[in-house]
């Protein structure tokens, strides 16, 4: 098998060549960390004002569901409140889980 990059010596197995791999990875530029966006002290904070807007507003959907009759129900309701609720508690999990350490 003959190598694709001759210019750079290197083991040829198969058509991958380490030499190349490494020549990419130690090139001239240097990786950059990648960061979180949010800083890490308030995931706990983050956590639980998610977690508590999302469980008020499945409190909401459920209260709405119990009380209203089935002919007064509204589909694009109980799809919107269902969906934010879901969002944020979504959040809210992801957020506690990173506040205790499990880094998803």
């Amino acid at each position: 098998m003959v190598n694709p990059y001759p210019s750079i010596p290197g083991i040829l197995i198969g058509s991958f060549s380490y030499s190349f791999c490494f020549h990419v990875l130690s090139g001239e530029e240097t990786a950059k960390p990648i960061g979180s966006p949010i800083p890490v002290a308030i995931y706990p904070t983050l956590s639980v004002f998610t977690l508590a807007i999302g469980l008020v507003i499945t409190a909401f959907f459920f209260i709405y569901e119990a009380t209203s009759s089935r002919k007064n129900r509204s589909l694009g309701m109980e799809l919107a409140s269902a969906t934010v609720a879901s969002v944020f508690l979504g959040f809210g999990s992801l957020f506690l889980l990173l506040a205790s350490g499990v880094y998803v």
